[in-house]
């Protein structure tokens, strides 16, 4: 950096705008290949080059080989889906991309001696970077002031923060969970992990959609199957007829028949048409099947903040303890609001009422972080304060004071303590054995709609589960304001095992004091008992659980990180929409299996009509041109409408069950009565 000036003059005003270009042109730039949809490319790849398009295209071509024009009509339904799958997926792609740039990350940069804000793909080696608690690492970095604590679980599965000092790397595809820094990119773009953060976020769990695995099934069985018997019915006919021309009409009207072509492209147009509507209720839908996971929804686990609360604060309640000199307090707790650099809700509240005073007298800090619940300052002049959680700041609370909390926090406040400690902070640590001197007590404030969602939820068979990192008293009595079920009888989780988290998971409803690790633990047992869950979450310390949940949920207003692991995103953070989402996802389902159903008719009634015809003395007896009139009035106007239909039914059977339940009767019935008939 000899040429840019000394290193503390490069660090204050950063590149210049030529260095970047410089820097861009040779490559040293951000630039990732992640992309929110698919190209165009692919989506008419994918739509035209499949198993059972290549058959209808060979049958079409030997159709018209040997002259017999009257027989491709199926053409014409065939082409029509083909296109109508190919304009829907295209009307989504659009909608997506279109709303994918309100979640694009930004990334805080020093240009020219200016702070600016700019995509994270226009970061270029060397850019000074300034990141806080909340803040996705775009890519590998070297701290040059400041501390922070970094979640790097999404790269090495370790879920616990990791303290990051001067001179130590931060990793791109990592986290700021607290504190704040400022560092310079080294490694950008394909060199780090970064480009691959929502790869990796991925990879954590695969889709389980049932749809998705039975038609995957319905496409091995039937592919296995149409060319066996489809060259059976040929030699068939060929040898009771002697003709090679009705040997291949008569072969090309059974393979033809057997196909559910539409039954695949339903399943497709309709979950399109799910992520268009619910992009138009500012929805973005990260990953198709998600739909299906979310309509099979019973257990919805919430946050309390962001989801029955606002997430906005204000501090309604202050009291020293003892005698001592509540304008004082107020001084040092201004000046200690100062020293700690995380920002959120909490925070802001404290700065509105006390004031930022900025100070020279700060010797260290502890930044606040999730799992241990306080942050700790000590001054120059050897005294340290502590604020957080009553039960980890100190263990010298005198009774009268617990009663106070208690009294607050089953009002559904929630307390905080600021207490004085004899002990410095060495080595990112400090004891509790400190003394209380002020309780401060917060408001959290609860969404006009949450009664009417939670309400919505109770009466659609949808058990709610909060989960909090707050106060357990502070959680159920606003849970109870709300309406959630079973809210009075809460429990706290703080200090709890394994075993024990998992014993309390299905014998309560609203849980305080939960760590990100025991958040997931209570997801993966409610899927362990048959509970399909899904989660929302805005926060770092959420991401575990809502990549352990069977769909998760993300509030735009959370971090970039949170985002990427989630398969929804609620662009406009309102929880009230949650109940139209789940009703989106449960039509497309519901109507699919109705609709697929009608296909899979067909596809039984051709199946044992064939199988029939080569077993018996009878010759197979229809052409493609007689399932054009079939696939036109039986199954593929009927299926419109059904598609199209509102319906709101919890999903009660797994799809392959719904299927078979349907269709088989029904195919059986028209196969027995067109024997009867012919």
């Amino acid at each position: 950096m000899n040429e840019m000036g000394s290193y503390a003059d490069y660090i204050s005003k950063g590149l210049s705008s030529s260095q970047v270009k410089d820097l861009a042109k040779q490559g040293k730039v951000n630039k990732t290949k992640t992309r929110t949809s698919k190209t165009y490319g692919k989506i008419l790849f994918d739509n035209i080059f499949t198993w059972f398009n290549i058959i209808c295209f060979s049958i079409a071509g030997i159709l018209i080989y040997i002259g017999s024009y009257n027989n491709i009509f199926f053409l014409l339904i065939f082409l029509a889906n083909l296109a109508i799958g190919i304009f829907q997926e295209i009307k989504a792609k659009r909608m997506v991309d279109k709303i994918s740039v309100f979640v694009i990350s930004k990334v805080d940069v020093i240009r020219d001696g200016q702070k600016q804000q700019i995509d994270m793909d226009k970061v270029v080696e060397g850019d000074v970077i300034f990141l806080k608690a909340g803040d996705q690492i775009c890519c590998d970095c070297e701290l040059v002031n400041g501390k922070v604590e970094t979640n790097e679980s999404l790269l090495t599965g370790e879920s616990k923060p990791v303290k990051k000092n001067v001179s130590d790397l931060l990793l791109g595809g990592s986290f700021v969970v607290s504190g704040e820094c400022v560092c310079v990119a080294k490694n950008v773009g394909q060199n780090c992990y970064s480009s691959t953060l929502v790869k990796k976020a991925r990879e954590f769990k695969k889709s389980k959609s049932d749809i998705l695995r039975t038609l995957n099934f319905v496409i091995k069985v039937i592919g296995f199957l149409l060319i066996p018997l489809g060259i059976l019915t040929y030699l068939d006919v060929k040898n009771s007829t002697g003709s090679n021309y009705e040997a291949l009409v008569k072969s090309s009207g059974a393979i033809i028949s057997i196909m559910p072509v539409g039954m695949f492209l339903l399943t497709s147009v309709s979950l399109v048409v799910g992520v268009i509507k619910l992009a138009k209720r500012k929805t973005l839908v990260q990953e198709l099947y998600s739909i299906e996971m979310l309509a099979r929804t019973n257990c919805l686990c919430l946050d309390k903040t962001g989801t029955l609360t606002d997430g906005t604060m204000k501090v309604v309640n202050f009291s020293t303890i003892g005698k001592i000199n509540v304008e004082e307090i107020k001084k040092v707790f201004s000046k200690y609001l100062f020293a700690i650099k995380g920002n959120n809700q909490t925070k802001q509240a404290l700065v509105n009422f006390f004031g930022s005073k900025k100070s020279n007298e700060i010797d260290n800090t502890i930044e606040f972080n999730s799992d241990r619940k306080f942050s700790a300052v000590t001054f120059k002049n050897g005294k340290t304060y502590m604020l957080g959680a009553p039960e980890f700041v100190s263990k010298n609370v005198s009774d009268e004071t617990k009663r106070n909390i208690q009294e607050f926090t089953k009002e559904g406040f929630r307390v905080v303590l600021f207490c004085e400690n004899k002990s410095k902070i060495k080595n990112e640590s400090i004891n509790n054995n400190s003394k209380p001197i002020a309780i401060i007590v917060l408001q959290d404030n609860i969404r006009k709609d949450a009664y009417d969602t939670i309400k919505w939820f109770n009466e659609n068979d949808v058990e709610i589960k909060i989960i909090s990192g707050d106060n357990v008293d502070t959680v159920s009595n606003i849970s109870k304001k709300v309406g959630v079920i079973g809210a009075e009888k809460a429990v706290s989780l703080f200090g709890k095992t394994d075993d024990e988290v998992v014993d309390c998971a299905t014998k309560y409803n609203v849980f305080g004091r939960v760590t990100p690790e025991q958040k997931c633990l209570l997801i993966k047992t409610l899927k362990k008992v048959g509970k399909k869950v899904a989660m929302t979450g805005d926060g770092v310390n959420d991401i575990l659980a809502l990549k352990e949940a069977d769909c998760s949920i993300a509030m735009a207003s959370g971090s970039e990180a949170t985002r990427s692991a989630s398969d929804l995103v609620m662009l406009e953070n309102n929880f009230s929409a949650m109940p139209n989402i789940v009703v989106e996802g449960r039509r497309v389902i519901n109507n699919i299996s109705k609709s697929s159903s009608l296909f899979l008719t067909k596809t039984f009634f051709s199946m044992f009509l064939t199988i029939f015809a080569l077993v018996s003395v009878y010759e197979y007896p229809l052409e493609p041109v007689q399932f054009f009139l079939w696939e036109t009035f039986f199954v593929g106007i009927p299926a419109f409408f059904l598609a199209l239909q509102p319906n709101k039914e919890r999903i009660k059977e797994t799809f392959i069950a719904g299927l078979t339940s349907k269709s088989l009767p029904g195919a059986l019935t028209l196969f027995l009565a067109s024997m009867a008939c012919y």
